[in-house]
């Protein structure tokens, strides 16, 4: 009697352990296979979609760093990566985005720009760089001698007005729109000299 009951119970066993690896081999391991295959597509589909490639125009200085289709945004005074924080209510302009992706200020030239830039630089800039640009307690922006490692480009610019740099230039980032900033450099652009 014992020895049938063992029988049964191995029989049962071997029974169960052959209908789970059929179960198994049936149903859970296509349907784990079409899920990796499913997420490893969409991972690849997103991978896509986010990555673009940015061909660098004559406008923009070989020193511009790009990441994943962007520029790479730097803190001035300690070179780590610029966080953009934004207002609830603010709005990133089709121009912002441009910037983000070119490194090229959109509003270079737009004389309706300048006038929006002029306004807020005599708002906010000109007392520390004067009304002509020529510098008070802030650095002289009419000439060439405000040059230096990050002011010889539209993006190390930027990166100064939204997050400050040395001695009393101070971040305008939380208190000035994006799209504020860069009519503002579009507005000093035209107290420089011609190259």
């Amino acid at each position: 009697m014992a020895a049938r009951r063992m029988h049964m119970r191995r029989a049962l066993i071997q029974n169960i352990t052959r209908n789970y690896f059929m179960y198994l081999s049936k149903y859970f391991i296509p349907s784990v296979l079409a899920a990796g295959m499913a997420t490893f597509s969409a991972g690849l589909a997103f991978a896509e979609s986010h990555t673009t490639t940015v061909e660098k125009t004559a406008d923009v200085p070989a020193d511009v760093e790009f990441e994943n289709g962007k520029v790479v945004f730097r803190a001035a005074l300690d070179d780590s990566p610029l966080k953009f924080e934004f207002k609830p209510d603010q709005t990133l302009t089709p121009q912002v985005e441009e910037f983000y992706k070119t490194g090229v200020n959109p509003y270079s030239g737009d004389s309706e720009a300048i006038k929006a830039g002029n306004k807020s630089y005599q708002k906010l800039c000109q007392s520390c760089h004067l009304k002509d640009g020529g510098g008070r307690i802030g650095p002289s922006l009419n000439d060439n001698k405000w040059e230096g490692s990050r002011t010889h480009t539209e993006v190390g610019r930027f990166e100064i007005i939204y997050g400050g740099g040395a001695g009393a230039m101070q971040a305008f980032g939380r208190r000035v729109e994006q799209d504020d900033i860069l009519k503002i450099m579009a507005f000093i652009d035209t107290l420089r000299p011609e190259k």
